[in-house]
């Protein structure tokens, strides 16, 4: 795997952030969407990457942003944003 193309962080809360990235495995283009975390041995700023998120071939990229939008439009719907 390729080391990836930090794209945007985004707080999730204290201890957590999630990650947009690019990157590259067995040939495949890929968008991540993961969830990083504090290492729990204190490591100064460190995080590391968590098993909560999603990696999936680029060529999805629009779809999954079509449904995101649709998601954010049945949230403001309901007054959630």
């Amino acid at each position: 795997m390729t080391d990836g193309t930090l794209i945007a962080t985004l707080p999730k809360n204290t201890r957590e952030e999630i990650r947009i990235e690019l990157s590259e495995f067995s040939g495949h283009d890929l968008i991540s969407i993961r969830a990083w975390a504090d290492r729990r041995d204190g490591a100064d700023g460190e995080r590391i990457p968590t098993k909560a998120g999603i990696a999936a071939k680029v060529a999805l990229l629009p779809k999954l942003i079509e449904a995101l939008r649709d998601a954010q439009a049945e949230a403001e719907r309901r007054g959630l944003l």
